[in-house]
């Protein structure tokens, strides 16, 4: 049984903060974990609502922080937090910093995504993307409707999971989000489809070795890697029959078309670390997908070689 006995959630106190604490609380009364919430006050001169503020920044960091703090309150204040064990605070300082080191002493980070209604609920997808990226542990990404299934009830002792889409085309290799989709399945009694897109621009990237000459024959190598997800996911008789997909095409693009179809309640996704240069010059497949999640997407990390 897959459990999680510390859980951040990282409040932006938007209209998603909301959907996030809901799944968060379901997670932690089905796991009997530890609910941390944190909220992080930026100090710096970005953080403040209008460039003129820059003239009264004392006063309007003052202001600031005191509108963060009231909605803040009244969050931690929700009623699906009662009788949970719950540790709220709010920090001063870079955001990205402070939820960094935090999620590294727990077993996952919970964030809200997805709204793209402000210049700031903008900014909290990019944090959201830098954290999923960081690898300090497991992000669940929720958008403010939380996806096809809608958001857990106040009491709900856990999540409603049907249906659960691993893709595997972020990554060569993903021991951990494969591991995780399992875990997740069996204890939902879900139904998994296991997606691994070949993009036909970069053959040579796929973990098959059949000799160099393989890499230009697109049908023997999907044939191929639907014989590798056969291995790494094998039928279960006590569980719901395991779906795998091998389909070509720009990786984004298939998955955005699957969710489509499928409608899955959770995607899970592999998640490599970024270096200082990788995560300003190359876009991830996450960053995409989260311009319109329709179901909150589980980025599981992955060291960076």
């Amino acid at each position: 049984m897959l459990t999680f006995n510390r859980i951040l959630l990282a409040s932006d106190v938007s209209a998603s903060a909301e959907a996030a604490l809901l799944y968060a609380a379901a997670l932690a009364r089905q796991s009997q974990a530890r609910l941390f919430v944190m909220h992080v006050v930026e100090t710096g001169v970005a953080a403040l609502p209008h460039w003129t503020d820059v003239f009264r920044s004392s006063e309007a960091f003052a202001e600031h922080e005191a509108a963060q703090t009231a909605a803040f309150e009244k969050l931690v204040a929700h009623p699906a937090l009662q009788g949970l064990p719950v540790e709220a605070s709010i920090q001063r300082g870079h955001a990205l910093t402070l939820l960094a080191d935090m999620a590294a002493e727990v077993n996952l980070l919970v964030m809200g995504v997805g709204e793209h209604v402000t210049e700031k609920s903008r900014e909290a997808d990019v944090l959201a993307c830098r954290l999923a990226h960081a690898g300090a542990a497991p992000v669940l990404l929720v958008p403010s409707g939380g996806g096809t299934a809608g958001v857990p009830a106040a009491d709900a002792g856990c999540l409603s999971v049907q249906r659960l889409l691993l893709a595997l085309d972020l990554a060569k290799y993903a021991p951990q989000a494969c591991a995780m989709a399992q875990a997740l399945a069996v204890d939902y009694a879900a139904a998994l489809t296991v997606l691994q897109v070949l993009d036909p621009d970069t053959p040579a990237d796929y973990p098959i070795d059949a000799g160099n000459g393989m890499h230009h024959n697109l049908p023997g190598l999907q044939v191929m890697l639907e014989k590798q997800l056969s291995v790494m996911f094998p039928d279960v008789p006590e569980t719901a029959p395991v779906t795998r997909t091998v389909l070509t095409g720009s990786p984004v693009e298939v998955i955005q078309q699957q969710l489509a179809a499928q409608q899955p309640d959770m995607l899970i996704v592999s998640a490599h670390t970024h270096s200082i240069w990788r995560k300003y010059f190359r876009v991830s497949a996450i960053d995409a997908l989260l311009s319109q999640p329709p179901c909150p997407i589980l980025a599981v990390p992955i060291p960076h070689a």
